[in-house]
């Protein structure tokens, strides 16, 4: 891999910041207490639909075994029968040997569960077509034409057809929780740099050897480099973990979406870098940044909040707003109710807007990185930017 020249100052101070982060625990730390929960959740998310998958039914005869075996071919699941003495099943059901019990009574069928969580919902569709067909046999009616007619198929109409409602709304908390925590994470972490900068005097030598846009551009092109490594790496492992889901049917319609969102995510955060460095210049001590950063952090709130909660017209407007377009618009295209036309004006509006922070955040950078007693405001940040 090549380098720029070392001539580059903004280069030396983004690979100082790259280094520094990977020399920290908590960055690892972090970085794999995240991948031991995805994984940890992908593991147990799989046992679970395989438990919920597999059952062993407990029959008294060779209707009860057909019963099961109808269940079986028609949901696809691993469902087999068990054929026991009809005194012994209750007692099987309760020791937790076979998950359902199935006993033909003389005006139906009882079906024997010890949880009403246990899914036997297609072993108790399967006894009444079995009945159906039985019934159907013994008046000399063929089951076939009794059936002829009678399925269904549902059809989702219109331009905006959502394909699974549940996936576009789980989706979209998970790219405003990703997006939140990189960004308060790391935004905070650049603020404490370099008001950390400030008490210890080194930004006094730091901008004596480079410019400071350098130097600002440097924290953010680092950080920016660390928070989408980091972020790669919790996709990829989702994307592996969903595949080995019943989920994975889904990834040819997530992949453009996760696309988006890293490129929504890589130009909100570089803005949002910009103006962390800024609340953290306004700032003369670490204790001072409570007051700096927290309009930042109302914002990002906002943003996380109405990731999954808004809907309607206000999700098709906010999903124009810069920041918020970068977990609204990615969420909207998964389903269905925005273009990709849409995603380019909002790219749009969002590059428009990371230009406008790069050139306030250096303005105020420049302004209060070597101010060393009171806290700049924002009015006099700004009126000084001016």
């Amino acid at each position: 891999m090549s380098y720029p020249a070392p001539s580059m100052p903004w280069w030396i101070v983004a690979r100082r910041e790259i280094m520094a982060k990977l020399t920290q625990k908590a960055f690892w730390i972090s970085t794999i207490v995240v991948v031991v929960i995805l994984i940890g959740s992908f593991f147990f998310t799989f046992l679970f639909a395989n438990s919920q998958d597999k059952m062993t039914v407990g029959v008294t005869d060779e209707a009860g075994a057909q019963v099961v075996a109808l269940a079986a071919q028609s949901s696809g699941r691993d469902i087999q029968s068990s054929t026991l003495p009809q005194d012994e099943i209750r007692a099987a059901v309760e020791d937790g040997d076979i998950e359902a019990g199935l006993v033909r009574t003389d005006d139906g069928w009882d079906l024997l569960v010890d949880s009403i969580e246990t899914n036997v919902g297609d072993v108790q569709q399967a006894v009444s077509t079995y009945m159906t067909n039985q019934n159907a046999r013994e008046l000399g009616i063929d089951p076939a034409a009794l059936q002829k007619g009678s399925n269904v198929t549902l059809q989702l109409t219109g331009e905006q057809v959502e394909q699974d409602a549940a996936i576009a709304l789980v989706t979209g908390l998970v790219f405003s929780v990703l997006f939140f925590m990189s960004a308060l994470t790391y935004g905070l972490q650049i603020a404490q740099s370099v008001v950390e900068e400030k008490e210890s005097r080194i930004v006094e030598i730091l901008t004596a050897a480079v410019p400071t846009r350098h130097l600002l551009i440097g924290k953010v092109l680092g950080n920016t480099i660390m928070a989408m490594g980091q972020l790669l790496i919790f996709l990829t492992v989702g994307v592996i973990g969903i595949s080995l889901t019943e989920f994975g049917k889904f990834l040819p319609l997530l992949a453009p979406n996760i696309g988006w969102f890293i490129v929504f995510f890589l130009v909100g955060f570089a803005a949002l870098s910009c103006l962390w460095a800024a609340t953290g210049a306004m700032a003369t001590r670490v204790q001072d940044l409570n007051n700096t950063t927290m309009p930042l952090t109302f914002i990002l709130m906002g943003v996380y909040f109405a990731g999954f909660l808004a809907r309607g017209t206000a999700a098709q407007v906010l999903s124009y707003v810069p920041i918020v377009s970068s977990v609204i618009m990615p969420q909207r295209l998964l389903s269905g109710q925005s273009t990709w036309i849409d995603a380019v004006i909002a790219l749009v509006l969002c590059l428009i807007f990371m230009g406008a922070a790069i050139l306030v955040g250096a303005q105020i950078y420049r302004r209060g990185i070597l101010k060393t007693s009171g806290i700049l405001n924002l009015k006099e940040a700004f009126s000084r930017a001016g």
